[in-house]
């Protein structure tokens, strides 16, 4: 429950840097060390504070006080004796180091965060966005995040549908996680599943909805998502499934394609073929029932060869 609290506190700061604050709050950040506390006289009259007007200094101050609160135990009224971390005497000074260095780096990308995308992504090898096809980008969309164009990082009402549609169909038929949440999670976070790492998540999906246009987060996520069978981005899936370019898809190839980023694994269309071709079935339906495409078009490109 601690943690929990934690958590939320962590991501409630982080989501109204982002929204307030975002690339200005570092020009406002004081870096002057830190100094120890030391005892003073209980009599002795209080220095006066000084007062720090930025966000940073407010989050700070405040996620201390909770982590005092949440780990301390009240001696006497009034006063209040914070307990020290169990692990800090027994962490090894190279443990310590690391975990400042990850600290560190996951500051960097909140607080410098085009920077640190950009040095992730090679743009060398993207496909512009303006030469991906259309039945792709609203293909994709049909089916991970039909209201893209709609909510900003979070999607509250496309988790709840997701969750209904998923529930009613037996199987995971759409994503809930938004476009820009999956696009931050490829770029700079691992696959665990845990509260941490979800926080982390939308802090980035924040940042990213802050600095790059819609189709710009389309262009980042479609050339940087991994497509199964080794191919990373859309041009090597379009390569290896296709040998074709990207902008020479057709309808049936380019249902293929948008539905392979939920599992690229199981619906390979190389090594699991018929998995391969329910899937692409499925987006074609999804296209159908959202108006991108109309029955009779979905039920023909469902008849094609899509793999040649």
């Amino acid at each position: 429950m601690k943690k929990f609290i934690f958590i939320l506190l962590i991501l409630a700061a982080a989501v109204y840097w982002g929204f307030s604050e975002g690339d200005d709050l570092t020009k406002n950040v004081s870096h002057q060390p830190v100094k120890a506390h030391t005892v003073q006289n209980k009599n002795a009259p209080a220095a006066p504070a000084k007062e720090d007007t930025s966000v940073l200094s407010d989050v700070t101050q405040t996620v201390s006080t909770l982590i005092s609160g949440l780990s301390s135990s009240e001696t006497t009224e009034g006063s209040v004796e914070v307990k020290p971390p169990k692990d800090t005497t027994t962490q090894s000074p190279l443990a310590q180091k690391e975990q400042l260095l990850t600290m560190k780096e996951k500051a960097d990308n909140l607080f410098h965060f085009k920077e640190a995308l950009e040095s992730r992504v090679h743009r060398e090898n993207f496909v512009p966005i303006d030469q991906i096809p259309d039945l792709l980008k609203k293909g994709l969309i049909a089916t991970e995040d039909r209201r893209f164009y709609e909510h900003g990082a979070i999607d509250l009402i496309g988790v709840g549908r997701a969750a209904f549609t998923n529930y009613m169909a037996g199987q995971t038929i759409e994503g809930g996680s938004t476009i820009a949440q999956q696009t931050v999670k490829n770029i700079f976070l691992s696959n665990e599943r845990t509260m941490t790492r979800k926080a982390e998540e939308l802090a980035l999906a924040v940042q990213l909805e802050r600095n790059y246009s819609k189709d710009q987060i389309l262009e980042l996520y479609l050339n940087t998502i991994y497509f199964g069978h080794g191919a990373y981005g859309l041009k090597e899936a379009s390569h290896t499934y296709f040998g074709k370019e990207p902008k020479d898809l057709d309808l049936s190839q380019c249902a293929m394609l948008a539905g392979l980023p939920q599992a690229p694994s199981a619906y390979d269309p190389i090594d699991h073929p018929k998995e391969g071709a329910k899937r692409m079935t499925t987006v074609l339906a999804l296209m159908a029932e959202q108006g991108v495409i109309t029955p009779a078009e979905a039920a023909k490109a469902a008849a094609e060869l899509w793999l040649k």
